[in-house]
């Protein structure tokens, strides 16, 4: 008959090298420290809410808003924001001392001076977007005084970096809290709009 027994000491011996195989992976160890993900597990998910002054977030990782306080930079590297950029022009106070702080904190601090409608640039704009796609930058902490930068030069980006529609970009600054910069931000993609007449423009109100 084909289908015969198989021998017991067979079975013993496989037994035997499939115990060795197993008994050589390493083994789960629940005072192991879980090693830290090259990317934040909550990429595409709406990162945790610190109140900063005007604070909005995104579901792609960004807490935008103003100045945040030596205290509010403690929870927001506790809430596992990488990256903290600042949009504030060097000759401004209220920030001494935020760059030493992001950085004892274990976070990265980077530096884009917006002065203030003039900084709307797509200089500014290309800096923005190369920074928080660096390896590791979200999610990230973008602010200003107020919050009215950020979301004018994120609205900026989405419009000169992502492509996106005129509207698009307008309605995106607009829901991270843009109200008095929003001329300023629809004068400079108009002005963008009459030099590049592939981008689409036809929506902007």
């Amino acid at each position: 008959m084909l289908n015969r027994a198989i021998p017991i000491s067979s079975l013993i011996a496989l037994g035997g090298l499939l115990g060795g195989l197993l008994g050589g992976l390493p083994a789960a160890s629940a005072d192991r420290a879980p090693e830290r993900p090259n990317t934040p597990k909550n990429i595409d998910q709406t990162p945790p809410l610190v109140p900063i002054p005007n604070a909005r977030v995104t579901k792609n990782g960004l807490l935008v808003g103003g100045q945040p306080t030596p205290d509010q930079l403690k929870a927001i590297e506790e809430a596992g924001y990488r990256t903290v950029i600042t949009l504030r022009a060097e000759s401004e106070t209220g920030d001494e001392g935020e760059q030493a702080t992001v950085e004892r904190l274990g976070m990265k601090f980077v530096s884009i001076p917006v002065p203030g409608p003039s900084g709307l640039t797509e200089s500014n704009a290309r800096t923005l977007a190369k920074a928080l796609g660096e390896q590791d930058a979200l999610p990230a902490v973008v602010h200003c005084k107020s919050g009215q930068r950020a979301s004018a030069l994120l609205g900026l980006k989405a419009f000169v970096v992502d492509r996106v529609s005129a509207a698009a970009a307008m309605d995106l600054a607009k829901s991270l809290g843009l109200t008095k910069l929003e001329a300023a931000l629809r004068e400079r993609i108009t002005e963008i709009c009459k030099a590049d007449k592939s981008r689409n423009c036809e929506d902007l109100r």
